[in-house]
Order: structure tokens, then sequence, then C-alpha cells
């Protein structure tokens, strides 16, 4: 099993932020704050300092949202609605353009830890459904799953061949695994009712472990587990823990404490060493 150091908070205030990832190289978090009823994006290093808004040409009265997807330090995929619904981004050194704009609300943008394509999102089909879809370099999607009810949160696992995701059903919420090949078979690796919608499931860059969110005990915490869903392990206790995302050496964990979705948002990032 995996040992975890003391968590160590990075920012606290009047302020809200979730979903955060780290750059390739590990040198930034970047993360969704929520402040005054608005969504940006920002980035902050890893021990706290040189917290700053991201330059995204924001346009007023639109937001900026969600766990960023890096191709490399300088060129990552996002989540605005600036169009009128949310699309997904592409910020290149700098420089900001659509990358793709589905017949309804794209979110979720993910990249494994390569940086390969394609890149996993999930868009909405109805109000009470959504599917996973693959988006190729070349602007070609392929959509992945086709189960009844909500499939969403994918990200795909080192070996480029297969990615995780949440699925909402009659069942409750669960994670499963699913070959990268439209209309593959899932497996289910949750052997209760996660409890939460967002369980937001991340890979560590070994491949080895899964780190999710889940509250089937009462109260959404950091779990980790196998990609074959077995030695779950409770990571964080007390207040309750979600969005977990691993360091790209694998030796660390941030994750937002708080209640980031409550009626009342709140949250900070905290990191946690692993070893």
């Amino acid at each position: 099993m995996l040992t975890f150091s003391d968590p160590r908070p990075i920012m606290q205030g009047g302020v809200t932020d979730l979903r955060a990832n780290w750059t390739p190289d590990g040198q930034w978090l970047v993360f969704e704050r929520l402040q005054d009823s608005v969504r940006r994006l920002h980035r902050v290093r890893p021990d706290g300092s040189e917290l700053e808004r991201l330059a995204l040409e924001d346009p007023a009265g639109s937001n900026s949202t969600g766990r960023p997807a890096f191709l490399t330090p300088d060129d990552f995929v996002f989540v605005s609605d600036r169009l009128g619904r949310p699309a997904l981004f592409r910020c290149q050194r700098g420089q900001v353009g659509v990358l793709h704009v589905g017949s309804q609300a794209c979110y979720g943008p993910a990249l494994g830890v390569t940086g390969a394509w394609p890149l996993l999102y999930f868009q909405q089909d109805g109000t009470r459904a959504s599917h996973i879809q693959a988006l190729e370099e070349d602007g070609h999607v392929e959509q992945l799953t086709t189960q009844p009810g909500v499939q969403d949160q994918p990200w795909p696992l080192p070996d480029g061949k297969t990615f995780v995701f949440h699925a909402q059903g009659d069942d409750g919420n669960l994670v499963y695994v699913q070959a990268l090949v439209p209309g593959a078979e899932p497996v289910c690796l949750s052997d209760v009712d996660e409890g939460t919608s967002y369980v937001t499931p991340f890979p560590s860059p070994d491949g080895q472990w899964i780190a999710f969110t889940s509250a089937h005990r009462g109260r959404e915490q950091v779990w980790i587990m196998r990609p074959d869903g077995s030695a779950r392990q409770q990571i964080t206790h007390g207040e309750p823990h979600s969005f977990p995302a691993w360091s790209p050496d694998g030796q660390r964990l941030v994750y937002t404490q708080g209640r980031p979705t409550a009626e009342a948002p709140s949250g900070h990032l905290v990191t946690v060493g692993v070893s």
C-alpha cells in the first residue's frame, strides 16, 4: 500500500479553488477559481507562491472552467462558455483559439501523461445523459461510450489503450474502465455506489493506481485503488475532500478540501506527498 505525508494547504481565503491539474513539468498547478460568481483559470507554484490568473482573453460575463488538459506546459485545452455554451478551447503559448464546438455543451478535456491525442471529453446528450468522445488532432470525433444515462469525467491511462470514467445510472455513481475503442464493453471498478456525481477518477503516471472521490461513507473523501478495482484505500479524513490529481512524477497528490460544489461553495487546494 502507498503511504502519504501530512497534508499541506496551498492557499486559503474567501474564494473556492477546485479541479486542479499539474503542468507536465510539475512546475505549476492550474485550477479553476470561483470568486464573486465568476469562474477563471489560475495557476500557482506547488508551494503556494506566484499565484496568478491566466490571461485567456475571457470576455466579460463568460467563464473558463474545469480541469485543463496539457499537451505541453505551454499548450493546453480548457472549457469556456464565451461562445454561448461550453466548448473546448486551446491556449498555445498564450494565444487562445477554438478547438472544438459540439452540437451540445462540451466539458472535461482529458489527456494522459504523454499529452498524446486523442483528447477525451464528454458532451451532453439531452438533460439527463452525456457520453464520452475522442477528438483526434485532425478534428475527427468518435463517441466512445454508448450506455444509457451519464458517462463523464474521463481520463486516459498511461497505456494509451484504456481510460477511466464516472457513470451514473440505476446502480448509482460508479467508476469504470474501458478500452479506447468506440462501443467497447466497460468494466466496473466500484464495489459500492460512490455516493457522489463528482468522482473524477485520475490515474497515477505509472498506471498502478487510480485516485478518485467517494462519499459512500457519507462525506466526500479521496481514495485510491488499483486499475482492477482492488486495494481500495481511503487517504483523506475529516473535512470533505475531492478532485484529486497526481503530479507527473507520481510523488504528490493535489486535491480540494471543502465543499466546492455545494450551494454555498468553499474549498482550497491541498497537497500530500506519496511514497
